[in-house]
């Protein structure tokens, strides 16, 4: 069995990248040959990873791979145009001994395609390319079925790989807030304001009235921003934060393992790797109720800083507790075993998925 991974790999150290990351660990432990073709922004060296910086670049690997049969595993976000041009691509490109298997990422997904009939119809012709099409969360396989996608065709699985959840060493500065901060809570940033940056420094500024001591440590990009600076300034939590940047993603796990709690204070989420691993690793994780949590997580309202205060209150004297995690990687070899051995031409299957998808998607979808 031979296992091409298609999307983002580390650096930056974001959701999908780390996916790819893990999922590359994971199948190599288990012996299968399996490489990346990097599309990010990556660029350091890894084994088995293959930086592309043109389409051309880009087109002329993967032809190469697909005539040679391997299995095609295409990770993306599939809440913008770029993320769908990637997909057909992919799906799109002749090779009859290549399977396809596509994973959508995002939480802003179906609102993408809720917003646009033109959207929705490129999405189904898009998918047909594909074998099997893996949901991160039971919202995101629904906006597809109602685009006309067969549903037996689409799997849902969380992109967590529990057994690649290995904390590193951190930076002095962190060991240093860990001993001056009681509690220390982590967040990963991100400029979006899907991130919800400052509904979490007005959730601070309440906690801080029962913990003086209360320290919240963010990594990630756009730390040194203008934005992320008025910001605090505004809303007046400097002497409560802890800021760290970008951090390798070992070091990352790091902290979020050495932490009393991750807040999680997204508006939008499909299935978010950090929320998994902080509970693998045994730290509460207090998270928005914006899509169903996985078990242990203690959710609160979306837009509540108060309620965000009151549940990292709750979460930080319950303590430490650890919770069965998932690993998506045996469900994906099971699942690539099954196409590499079963699935027979798959230009036939993306013709007659396209043709289901176009004269009777509708009907499956309304006997769901």
């Amino acid at each position: 069995m031979r296992v091409l991974l298609v999307g983002d790999y580390p650096p930056p150290y974001g959701g999908v990248a780390i996916h790819v990351q893990q999922l590359h660990g994971y199948l190599r432990g288990c012996g299968v040959e399996a490489k990346v073709l990097d599309i990010g922004k990556g660029g350091r060296p890894a084994p088995d990873v293959l930086p592309v910086r043109s389409p051309t670049h880009f087109g002329l690997r993967l032809a190469g791979f697909i005539s040679s049969g391997w299995t095609v595993h295409v990770h993306t976000s599939g809440n913008n145009p770029k993320s769908w041009v990637l997909a057909g691509m992919v799906g799109g490109m002749p090779g009859f001994r290549s399977s396809r298997v596509i994973t959508l990422h995002s939480g802003l997904l179906p609102d993408y395609l809720a917003a646009s009939g033109a959207r929705r119809n490129f999405a189904r012709v898009v998918l047909a390319g594909y074998a099997r099409v893996v949901a991160v969360s039971g919202a995101v396989r629904d906006a597809l079925v109602k685009c006309g996608v067969p549903g037996e065709k689409v799997v849902v699985h969380p992109a967590f790989c529990a057994s690649q959840v290995r904390p590193g060493g951190v930076p002095p500065v962190v060991e240093a807030a860990r001993a001056r901060r009681k509690p220390l809570l982590a967040m990963a940033h991100h400029p979006s304001p899907v991130y919800g940056r400052k509904l979490a420094f007005r959730a601070l500024r309440l906690l801080a009235e029962a913990y003086p001591d209360v320290g919240l440590a963010l990594f990630g990009p756009g730390t040194d921003s203008e934005a992320f600076l008025r910001d605090v300034r505004e809303l007046h939590v400097a002497g409560n934060l802890e800021v760290l940047g970008e951090l390798e993603h070992s070091a990352a796990l790091g902290l979020i393992a050495r932490s009393d709690a991750f807040l999680r204070p997204t508006t939008h989420d499909g299935d978010s790797i950090s929320v998994r691993e902080a509970l693998a690793l045994g730290v509460p994780c207090v998270a928005s109720d914006v899509c169903p949590r996985p078990e242990g997580t203690r959710v609160f309202a979306a837009g509540d800083a108060r309620d965000l205060a009151r549940s990292v209150c709750e979460a930080v004297a319950a303590g430490p507790a650890l919770h069965p995690p998932v690993d998506v990687g045996p469900d994906l070899l099971a699942l690539y075993s099954e196409l590499a051995g079963g699935a027979p031409d798959a230009a036939t299957h993306s013709r007659k998925s396209h043709e289901e998808g176009l004269d009777t998607g509708e009907t499956r979808h309304a006997a769901q």
